[in-house]
């Protein structure tokens, strides 16, 4: 799977990550790109950072790109690898694609002339997404509830991209489903979809009886006051990114069952997300000449 090509122009360097990242190196190879990779435990990978940077013009770093700000996210690679030593190495031939990027980092990118995509904001990676992590929720519920999802009550919170597709996946399978949403326009879309919908502000004024809720939101929307009117069988599910949308010391207290779910494409389907990696940021890279 892996090797190595000699020529900068148009060679992709997998820089870590996890089972995506290496699917998305498949995906490139398949496209007829020459693709490198780094930091993962493999013998035909290069055995040092600065060789695999050498060999690159665009370097792919993972979803997320860091987890403790300090190093590379690279869970199948048995050594560290310290974003500072990437930051020394990087220079301005270089193109930088990563998923959640810190500010920092795109900051001390920019002062070094280095081009940079956080391919992570794609709105089209955010609409491929949203099947396979429609389909995650789904294996949790199945896992976590002793219920069928035929007639299971469900609160999907939030109505964007992956609101859409998890409400209608949900309902597909016979899910008693209601919608929570701000804006009024996203109400309407629902409401003609026969699904039940409220707002938010009600969710902390009435009373509501849910066997799941799951959270799309990346912005505190369940809190104390919204928590104290959900039974206490309500099993929430967070898919949203930091800084998220449950309060989870306000679900302790609670003692309600959370499960944190975020980057569910990675963990159900990684080959279907490398791959959409893969089309979302080739586009990027043939607006800029280096297409094949």
């Amino acid at each position: 799977m892996y090797w190595v090509n000699k020529m900068k122009e148009n060679t992709f360097l997998i820089l870590g990550g996890d089972e995506r990242s290496l699917y998305l190196g498949e995906y490139l190879e398949k496209k007829k790109y020459s693709v490198c990779y780094y930091a993962f435990n493999d013998t035909n990978c290069f055995s040092m950072l600065s060789d695999a940077l050498s060999e690159a013009e665009y370097i792919i770093l993972p979803l997320p790109f860091t987890k403790d700000r300090l190093t590379l996210n690279a869970p199948l690679f048995e050594e560290k690898v310290e974003i500072k030593d990437i930051l020394t190495l990087v220079n301005s031939k270089h193109t930088i694609f990563g998923g959640q990027l810190p500010e920092s980092f795109k900051e001390a990118l920019y002062e070094k002339g280095v081009a940079f995509h956080d391919y992570f904001l794609l709105e089209e990676l955010a609409i491929y997404n949203a099947i396979p992590t429609a389909e995650g929720v789904v294996e949790i519920l199945i896992k976590n509830l002793p219920i069928t999802i035929h007639s299971m009550k469900c609160a999907v919170l939030g109505y964007g991209k992956v609101g859409k597709v998890l409400a209608s996946t949900l309902k597909n399978l016979g899910a008693d489903v209601t919608v929570f949403a701000r804006k009024e326009r996203d109400l309407a879309d629902a409401s003609i979809k026969f699904y039940k919908i409220s707002t938010f502000n009600e969710l902390a004024k009435k009373e509501f009886t849910f066997d799941a809720l799951i959270n799309t939101v990346p912005e505190k929307v369940l809190s104390h006051d919204e928590m104290k009117n959900l039974n206490q069988e309500c099993l929430f599910i967070e898919i949203a990114s930091s800084p998220f949308g449950i309060d989870f010391q306000a679900a302790k207290e609670y003692a309600f069952d959370v499960i944190k779910a975020n980057s569910l494409p990675g963990r159900v389907a990684p080959k279907t997300a490398g791959e959409i990696i893969g089309r979302s940021i080739l586009p990027i890279i043939e607006k800029r000449g280096g297409n094949k």
